[in-house]
């Protein structure tokens, strides 16, 4: 792959690295790190990729000022380099300090990444058992190869994404006798591509190389697949059910009514059928979650086991980067087969540029082949359809359906953004802990559930720890070499914010979203919560999402916590349940789908995926995505072919 960055933005880059690891310019892992950086950049999109070199050179040119130095920061020497990165560590300038935070996640990610780096500092030795099987369907209807000339096909439904809902449509239309094609952005993998470098996994399934985040206070990861099974792929599996009070709501304020607690039983055990959720067992569940159960129960609340699409896993722990033994039964391993040996065609590598419509009609979609490992652009296939799927998720299905130009009732496509928005809480324990070892979400506590807080168990490789650990300099590198001893556990917030998804200049979403007064007080109460309970487990020291207080001892205990003053922008968050931009409603005023997630003003077009949901859920949405995307199906096949 050609070099994304020129050779002064690798020195800048390897300046930047000797501060943050450190590690010496002569070093032999120096070359390696800055390969590693630059293929990362390289899968960027180019709105991401310029503000990666903005970033950049903002941080190189700015050292110029540094106390009179005139001294760009590439040419100083390096205890003065130290001051001027911790200087930008502790500004109260929040924009300088995410400018930085950018710059460092990704030099992080590409150093803790190689696995014999992992292996030395952290202890981290992850061991895979072998595949459980092999996937066993028709190849002949799955093309993962990039055709050379143009292709047009004509059937009766075009599903574009093959995640969560995309799978579910097509296999339930295909066993139906309809003819189905699937247009899928990614490439196919299944265990056997799972390998130890979590980070090169990472730019494999992950759009973006992982690096997707929203604009705003915030700025929020959102990490989303791209990939056959789309997220489904590298997630960790849990199987909820959403709450009856949330559909009731949608019945009572949306009109929803056929989405009742009621209509919804039968589509959530149709799904169940085919990918029975169950708890995982004792075994392979993760030490950090137990320790952190310890404390739980002296605060008189108890953990309980999440039921995972998972039946046999054998506690890998890299849920969140494939499973190496296809335990983890994700869409490409089940309803993707299915619908491939009942007849439907999946083009992989295939991108949807544009659906094209007539008055009231949509008449077809029009594809591209894409090389992304080359970055080559190939053939264009079109296909004509009766009825046409949009299952791109939340933030690239509204962005399909602005860029073809399709009619916008309410004005709200693209709009209503919600997110989930996730922290976690990393402890220190005295004796080694190895959370890496077994399933990294395993348990839940719904004690703060009423509030609007959920609590998940979480555990992530040294990569993805280095890049979320606010400290810096020598503090942080003893944080990292004390990896072992860590446990963790996370929450996640039903939001009330709302937040966009707007269209970049070349044609890449933009999520703008601000957390909102309503929603900041969650995150105190969910990280005093979890630090009441690795305190009470006996933690010596806690590593905190914020910006402003990053740790605190165990001699200090939670106290600063809740005298400490919180700003949005001071917390320091990811996002994995994007939900709510094409939100249903029976007024078309204030919803882009109807009650049976067909687009206003189309007789034809549907979405299927999680943007098709008015509210947050607060809890993790991809079953209940297959759920809507059954339901949605036998609407498609009554009322369309």
């Amino acid at each position: 792959m050609k070099s994304a960055l020129f050779k002064c933005e690798r020195e800048i880059v390897a300046a930047f690295a000797e501060v943050l690891i450190p590690l010496q310019a002569s070093s032999e892992e120096m070359p390696r790190l800055l390969d590693s950086v630059d293929g990362h950049v390289a899968l960027m999109t180019r709105e991401m990729r310029f503000l990666f070199r903005l970033c950049l050179w903002v941080f190189e040119l700015s050292a110029f000022f540094y106390y009179g130095k005139m001294r760009l920061m590439s040419r100083m020497d390096v205890s003065l380099r130290v001051r001027y990165v911790a200087a930008w560590h502790h500004t109260w300038w929040s924009v300088k300090r995410t400018m930085k935070r950018y710059l460092e996640t990704i030099v992080f990610m590409n150093y803790y990444g190689l696995p014999d780096v992992a292996e030395k500092v952290c202890g981290f030795t992850p061991e895979f058992a072998p595949p459980l099987g092999t996937c066993d369907f028709p190849s002949v209807n799955l093309v993962t190869s990039i055709p050379e000339a143009d292709i047009d096909e004509e059937v009766d439904v075009c599903v574009i994404g093959s995640g969560a809902g995309g799978s579910v449509v097509a296999k339930e239309l295909a066993e139906k006798g309809r003819s189905v094609i699937v247009l899928e952005e990614g490439g196919f993998f299944t265990g056997a591509d799972v390998k130890k470098d979590v980070v090169a996994q990472m730019k494999r399934f992950y759009r973006n190389g992982g690096v997707v985040n929203t604009f705003g206070w915030p700025a929020i990861l959102v990490p989303v697949g791209c990939c056959v099974g789309g997220t489904t792929f590298i997630n960790s599996g849990t199987c909820f059910r959403t709450p009856d009070p949330v559909f009731e709501r949608w019945v009572a304020e949306f009109g929803l009514t056929g989405w009742s607690p009621f209509h919804m039983r039968t589509s959530y055990e149709a799904v169940e059928k085919v990918m029975p959720p169950a708890a995982a067992e004792e075994k392979v569940q993760s030490r950090a979650a137990t320790l952190f159960e310890t404390g739980l129960k002296k605060m008189g609340h108890k953990l309980m086991p999440l039921a995972r699409n998972a039946p046999k896993c054998c506690g890998s722990g890299t849920c969140p980067f494939g499973c190496p033994t296809n335990a983890k039964q994700s869409m490409q391993l089940n309803y993707i087969p299915l619908a491939l040996q009942a007849g439907a065609r999946v083009y992989a590598n295939c991108r949807a540029k544009r659906i094209v419509y007539g008055k009231r009609h949509a008449t077809e979609v029009i594809g591209e082949f894409f090389d992304r490992k080359e970055g080559k652009r190939g053939a264009l296939i079109r296909v004509k359809a009766k009825a046409i799927v949009v299952a791109c998720g939340s933030l690239h299905t509204p962005l399909l359906l602005n860029s073809s130009g399709i009619p916008d009732v309410s004005g709200q496509i693209g709009k209503n953004l919600t997110l989930h928005p996730a922290a976690k809480v990393m402890a220190l324990f005295d004796d080694d802990v190895r959370g890496w070892r077994g399933i990294p979400q395993g348990y839940f506590c719904d004690a703060l559930v009423p509030e609007g807080v959920m609590l998940e168990g979480i555990f992530l490789p040294p990569a993805f720890t280095a890049s979320t650990l606010l400290l810096t300099g020598a503090a942080h590198r003893a944080a990292m070499g004390s990896y072992n001893r860590l446990a963790m556990f996370g929450m996640m917030v039903s939001d009330t914010t709302r937040g966009a998804v707007l269209k970049g200049f070349r044609g890449q979403p933009i999520a703008v979203y601000n957390i909102n007064r309503h929603d900041l007080p969650k995150y105190r109460r969910g990280i005093r919560f979890l630090a009441d309970a690795f305190f009470e487990a006996g933690a010596r020291k806690l590593f905190l999402p914020f910006h402003t207080l990053p740790e605190v001892s165990r001699e200090e205990g939670v106290g600063p916590i809740i005298e400490h003053r919180l700003r949005n922008k001071d917390l320091d968050l990811q996002a994995f349940h994007p939900l709510g931009t094409c939100r249903m409603g029976a007024d078309p005023r204030e919803a882009v789908l109807d009650p049976n997630a067909r687009l206003y003003g189309l007789d034809n077009l549907f979405v299927a995926d999680g943007s098709i949901f008015p509210t947050s859920l607060g809890v993790n949405p991809m079953l209940t995505i297959m759920a809507a995307a059954y339901k949605i199906s036998n609407t498609i096949n009554r009322d369309i072919l």
